[in-house]
């Protein structure tokens, strides 16, 4: 398991698999792609679940999302300036 991490790092692990935890702020989904706004009191990051990474079970998961439902993700930093809040971005591996 990864060692987990505040939001505020991420950008010093970037490239690096790492496992955030905090609480839904919103989602949006497109059937294919589902996309998550994270907060954990230290700022907030971009979660990104692709049916092409073959995490299909964690797209079902993702629909039972609410606002600030507590969760726990892993999966691998990306730098992204279009990501909600700046450059923080999780792709998610699980």
């Amino acid at each position: 398991m990864p060692e987990r991490r505040w939001i505020e790092e991420l950008p010093r692990h970037a490239g690096q698999t790492v496992s955030v935890r905090g609480w839904v702020a919103t989602t949006r989904s497109s059937g294919k792609i589902a996309f998550s706004c994270v907060r954990d009191g230290t700022g907030y990051l971009q979660a990104v679940i692709s049916k092409k990474d073959g995490v299909a079970r964690s797209l079902d998961a993702f629909g039972k999302l609410t606002q600030e439902t507590s969760l726990e993700l892993t999966g691998s930093v990306r730098p992204d300036a279009r990501a909600p809040g700046g450059r923080r971005r999780l792709q998610s591996r699980t």
